[in-house]
């Protein structure tokens, strides 16, 4: 079971406090059993103090420890009468305390600088998930229920966070039916494909979505990633339009310029036809022909003026008189 000290108790000033009080008992049982002659039980007491400021202020510890031993030797030293192979004991325990602290000391510092670099990982995972352009959906595969939703998707389909999460996403935030899923139930592959994502008002939006099956430790999630194409579509609608009513503009002038030629092209072959027949006819089709290249212009500056994702300098020619 996981043990969760909450921030408030995660301070310096709780741990210098701890820290104190740990001291001061530590000093305090060390006097009185070196007066009774005892020797080796309350030694055990200086790990706690020892480890602690290891773990929590690493090399500061070192020297805290050096504190401790110098006031324990000093009191064996006083309080033993001199005696020289307790002296060797108590300096003997003083260097295993001092390596004690300095492996502690070690180890907090490659646990700090994992957990920085997990940190930071998190914060760089954290800053592209609500910043990428694109929507992406976590899905559990066993039940199809979205696990995590990011901003963009969100903002694409109109819903909040609470009304998605734990929610199953099939008529959702996508139209496929349940037990019809193209990746969990057919096994298919979703990379750039168009598809039609739903919004929070039932409106289908056109977007380009890949989906893809991913393990993170043991388990297995589905991944969305999808952009909105709307205005793509409209622009693609846009131009079509515009295909269409170039054609209808333009069809019929060319077919009666086509038709006047061909008669003209038999004409030609009869010498009694007068020359200024020639000159009238052609004069006709010039008319023709300069009527399709000034629907041409007018089409061409439509599009000029209603689409502002034209570079200037291309605006500009488009719309020369």
């Amino acid at each position: 079971m996981d043990i969760y000290l909450p921030e408030k108790y995660q301070t310096i000033p709780v741990k210098l406090f701890v820290l104190v009080i740990l001291t001061v008992f530590t000093l305090i049982i060390t006097f009185f059993s070196l007066s009774v002659n005892v020797q080796v039980v309350f030694t055990h007491f200086y790990y706690i103090p020892i480890i602690l400021a290891a773990y929590w202020f690493t090399k500061k510890a070192i020297v805290y420890t050096i504190f401790l031993c110098a006031f324990y030797l000093v009191l064996v030293y006083i309080l033993s009468f001199h005696n020289l192979q307790i002296c060797l004991e108590a300096l003997l325990r003083c260097l295993i305390f001092t390596g004690i602290s300095s492996v502690t000391a070690i180890l907090s510092m490659t646990i700090k600088n994992q957990r920085k670099k997990i940190k930071e990982s998190e914060m760089l995972y954290r800053a592209v998930w609500e910043n990428v352009q694109a929507g992406i959906v976590l899905i559990n595969p066993e039940d199809n229920k979205i696990i995590s939703i990011n901003p963009e998707a969100l903002k694409i389909t109109g819903f909040s966070e609470s009304e998605v999460l734990g929610h199953v996403c099939h008529k959702l935030i996508c139209p496929t039916l349940a037990g019809n899923c193209p990746i969990r139930n057919k096994s298919l592959k979703i990379e750039n494909a168009e598809r039609i994502a739903l919004s929070k008002d039932g409106k289908e939006i056109p977007i380009l979505k890949t989906a893809t099956a991913m393990q993170i430790g043991d388990n297995e999630f589905l991944i969305e990633c999808f952009i909105d194409i709307s205005k793509i579509k409209e622009a693609e609608a846009t131009l079509l339009g515009y295909i269409r009513e170039a054609t209808l503009r333009i069809r019929n002038p060319v077919s009666l310029v086509k038709n006047n030629l061909t008669e003209l092209k038999k004409d030609l072959n009869d010498k009694t036809i007068n020359p200024e027949y020639f000159i009238t006819t052609l004069s006709v089709q010039e008319k023709h022909m300069e009527e399709i290249l000034k629907n041409l212009k007018e089409i061409e500056q439509a599009v000029a003026e209603k689409h502002t994702e034209i570079p200037e300098e291309l605006r500009n020619y488009l719309k020369r008189e």
